[in-house]
C-alpha cells in the first residue's frame, strides 16, 4: 500500500448468510482523495461491501487494508442519538455529524433516505464541497450526476466504470437484457439435470422391484412382505409426485421465460382495463386531525378521492406518511371522520413493509391472479422486473425491489385496484427499477396518491394536483377539489 493510497481491499469474497455469492475475489484502490459511487442492482450486496470496506463487518476471505480514519453513516444509522424528529431529520443530524468529524474516508450508505428537499438541497451542496476521500451507496441521480467514477458491484463481477452518469445509464440499460438471457439459460440447465436426476431414480426404481421378486422367492410371512411393499409403495409414490410436479414446474417456467424474451413487449399491453368509474368516492376525510405527542400535524383536513392522480409534499416530520395511513384506512383519525373503500385500494408503506411476506411474486401471479406461466412471464418482461427475483419471497427482496413486486400483483389481481396509494416509492429503487416505476406510474390511468420528495420523479408522473403539508395547516376541499388554509 503506497502512501498516496487510502484504503486498499485486496480478494474479497462475500458471501450471504443463506451462502450466495455476493461477490468474489474482489479488489479496490482508493487513493487519497477520490469520490467513488457504488452501484448495482437491489440485492447486489453495495450495503455489505460498504460495511467491510469500513471495517465494520469481516468478508469471508480477503483483506481492507486502511491506515486512515474512516466514518460510516449506515442505513438507519441514528437510532442511537435520535431525539424527537422524523426520520429524515434523524437522518440529517447523523450526516451532520459524521462530516463536523472530517475523517479523510466518509462512506455513506443511502445517506438522501427520508431527507426533504431541503435536507437534499444541504446533502448535495456539503457533498460537493467535500474534498477528502468519499464512498457513497445512492441511488440518487441527483447525487450521482456530481461523479465520475463508478465502482458497479455485480454476482457476474465487480468492475469500474469511468465516465458520465449518462453513459453509465446505457451501459446498463444493455446488461439487464443480457442477465435476462443468462437466467433463461441457467434455467434450462437446471431442467435438464432434473430430468436426468428424474431418470436415475426410475432406474433406482427398477432395481428395487427386481428385490421385491427375489424377496417374494425366500417366502417371508405374507402379512409381513405386504406392510413392506404397502409403505414402501406409498413413501415412493408420493416422492415421485413431488419430483415429478417441480420437474413439470420448472421446465414450463423455463420455456416461459424463454419465449417473453424473444419478444420486446409494450407495458400498454400488460395493464389491465379500469372498472368503470362509480360515484361513490374511495377514499375520503371529513375535519380529520392528526398529531403526534409533541405537535400537531394537520387539523381540520377534508378530502375526497376518486380517480384523481395527487403529489402529497413537504417536509420531514408534516405529517405525510400519516396522511397516506388514514386514505388507506390503516389508521384511525384522532379527530373527524375517515372512509376508505379496501376493495379498491392499493396501498404501499415505506420500504413496502406491509408486504413483507413468504409468497413469490410469481406465485401471486400463477396462484391468486390466475395467470397461466407465459402470461406470467410475458407481464414481468413488459415490467422490465427480473425473472430471478420472481421466484424469490418478497420478505427476502430489498425494499424497492419489493415495491415493484407489489405493485405488479396489484395490477394482476381479478379485481384490479382504482387508486395506488404509494409512500415514498422511489426510496431504495435502483436506476433501472427506478425507470421502469416512472413509466408504469405514468402509463397507469387509475388513480394515484404518491407522497415523494423527488420532485423531478413528481414532475414526470404528469399528476393531476398536490398538496403541500407544512406543520400545522388547517386543510379543507372545495367544490369536490383540494384546497387549503393556514
Amino acid at each position: 500500500m503506497t502512501a498516496r493510497n487510502l484504503l486498499h481491499a485486496q480478494r474479497l469474497t462475500l458471501r450471504t448468510p443463506a451462502g450466495r455469492t455476493l461477490f468474489q475475489d474482489l479488489t479496490l484502490i482508493l487513493e487519497r482523495g477520490d469520490r467513488v459511487a457504488l452501484i448495482g442492482r437491489n440485492g447486489a450486496g453495495k450495503s455489505s461491501l460498504l460495511r467491510v470496506l469500513a471495517g465494520d463487518a469481516a468478508a469471508d476471505s480477503g483483506q481492507v487494508i486502511c491506515n486512515a480514519e474512516r466514518v460510516l453513516v449506515p442505513q438507519g444509522s441514528a437510532a442511537p442519538h435520535a431525539q424527537d424528529g422524523s426520520p429524515g431529520e434523524v437522518r440529517r443530524r447523523a450526516l451532520q455529524r459524521a462530516m463536523h468529524e472530517q475523517p479523510d474516508l466518509l462512506l455513506l450508505d443511502e445517506p438522501t433516505h427520508d431527507l426533504d428537499r431541503a435536507g437534499l438541497d444541504w446533502l448535495e451542496a456539503a457533498l460537493g464541497s467535500w474534498r477528502k476521500g468519499l464512498i457513497l451507496v445512492s441511488h440518487d441521480r441527483r447525487l450521482l450526476r456530481g461523479f465520475r467514477d463508478f465502482f458497479i458491484v455485480a454476482e457476474a463481477g465487480c468492475r469500474h466504470f469511468s465516465g458520465g452518469f449518462d453513459a453509465l445509464l446505457d451501459a446498463l440499460q444493455g446488461e439487464q437484457h443480457l442477465q435476462e438471457l443468462r437466467y433463461a439459460s441457467h434455467l434450462r440447465r437446471l431442467t435438464a439435470r432434473e430430468q436426468h436426476h428424474h431418470q436415475v431414480q426410475a432406474r433406482e426404481q427398477r432395481k428395487k422391484n427386481v428385490g421385491r421378486i427375489r424377496e417374494l422367492d425366500r417366502c417371508p410371512a405374507r402379512i409381513l412382505l405386504n406392510d413392506k411393499r404397502s409403505y414402501a409403495q406409498e413413501k415412493q409414490g408420493k416422492r415421485r409426485l413431488i419430483r415429478a410436479a417441480r420437474l413439470g414446474a420448472a421446465r414450463t417456467w423455463a420455456e416461459a421465460s424463454r419465449r417473453a424474451l424473444s419478444v420486446e413487449l409494450p407495458l400498454a399491453a400488460a395493464m389491465p382495463a379500469l372498472p368503470p368509474a362509480a360515484v361513490e368516492s374511495i377514499a375520503s376525510l371529513q375535519h380529520v386531525s392528526a398529531r403526534t405527542p409533541s405537535r400537531l400535524l394537520f387539523d381540520d383536513l377534508s378530502l375526497e378521492l376518486n380517480r384523481q392522480r395527487l403529489a402529497i409534499t413537504g417536509p420531514n416530520g408534516s405529517g405525510k406518511s400519516t396522511l397516506l395511513e388514514l386514505l388507506a384506512g390503516v389508521r384511525r383519525p384522532q379527530a373527524g371522520r375517515a372512509h376508505s373503500d379496501a376493495t379498491r385500494i392499493g396501498y404501499i408503506a415505506q420500504n413496502a413493509a406491509n408486504w413483507c411476506m413468504q409468497e413469490s411474486l410469481l406465485h401471486q401471479l400463477i396462484h391468486e391472479a390466475h395467470a397461466d406461466p407465459d402470461t406470467a412471464a410475458r407481464c414481468l418482461r413488459a415490467h422490465k422486473f427480473p425473472f430471478a427475483l420472481a421466484e424469490r419471497p418478497l420478505a427476502s427482496l430489498s425494499p424497492g425491489e419489493r415495491l415493484r413486486a407489489a405493485l405488479i400483483g396489484l395490477l394482476q389481481r381479478p379485481n384490479v385496484p382504482e387508486l395506488f396509494i404509494l409512500d415514498e416509492p422511489t426510496s431504495h429503487l435502483d436506476f433501472l427499477g427506478y425507470d421502469a416505476l416512472r413509466e408504469l406510474l405514468v402509463t397507469w390511468r387509475g388513480g394515484l396518491v404518491v407522497a415523494s420528495h423527488d420532485e423531478a420523479f413528481l414532475q414526470a408522473l404528469k399528476l393531476d394536483e398536490s398538496l403541500s403539508l407544512s406543520t400545522p395547516l388547517r386543510h379543507t376541499a372545495s367544490s369536490g377539489h383540494l384546497g387549503y388554509r393556514s
